[in-house]
């Protein structure tokens, strides 16, 4: 078991009996840690590799009702999009969040040299084709301008973890929904 497994220990308090989404579950590594502190739990991606994750394309408006969770969860999932889907994915994460509630998130980091931040061709400004796929990498700056209108940027670390192979540098947040209830 690697460390990683349990990053979101450190979000416990946060997460413990609310309403969560987790976006981009994939094979379902952070969905078993947080039905274990939730049972409203919603856990979606474009492909599930795992049985409690159902399809969920978070590219188009999430099939949700305005302030329906009390947090969010993004792990590794915010990168892969031009600047333009990133903001209009941001913008639909805020608005199923409650006001007040809790995005966290962790995304690449510029700093990422192992797994794409280096020796591809640049698409657009720290969007990168990697091994035919988008990846964005993340600049402080560049978080702090995509939570700029109607968010609280909270724990803003970049971070070294386990998860794969080889290390992986990444951003770890929480980003408070700061606009009114719809």
């Amino acid at each position: 078991m690697k460390k990683d497994d349990h990053w979101l220990d450190s979000w416990a308090n946060d997460i413990t009996d609310r309403s969560v989404l987790e976006l981009g579950a994939g094979s379902g590594i952070d969905t078993q840690s947080l039905a274990c502190l939730t049972d409203q739990l919603i856990a979606g991606d474009l492909n599930p590799r795992h049985a409690s994750v159902t399809h969920l394309d978070h590219r188009e408006p999430l099939p949700f009702e305005n302030d329906k969770f009390d947090v969010v969860v993004a792990s590794l999932t915010l990168h892969y999009f031009e600047w333009r889907l990133t903001v209009n994915i941001v913008n639909e994460i805020q608005r199923v969040l409650k006001s007040e509630g809790l995005l966290i998130c962790r995304v690449n980091s510029i700093q990422d040299i192992h797994y794409g931040a280096v020796g591809y061709p640049e698409i657009e400004t720290r969007l990168f084709l990697v091994k035919e796929q988008l990846k964005r990498f993340f600049t402080r700056d560049d978080i702090v301008k995509l939570f700029s209108d109607g968010w609280t940027l909270v724990k803003l670390t970049e971070k070294q973890i386990d998860r794969y192979d080889k290390v992986k540098t990444v951003w770890e947040f929480g980003a408070v929904n700061a606009r009114p209830s719809v």
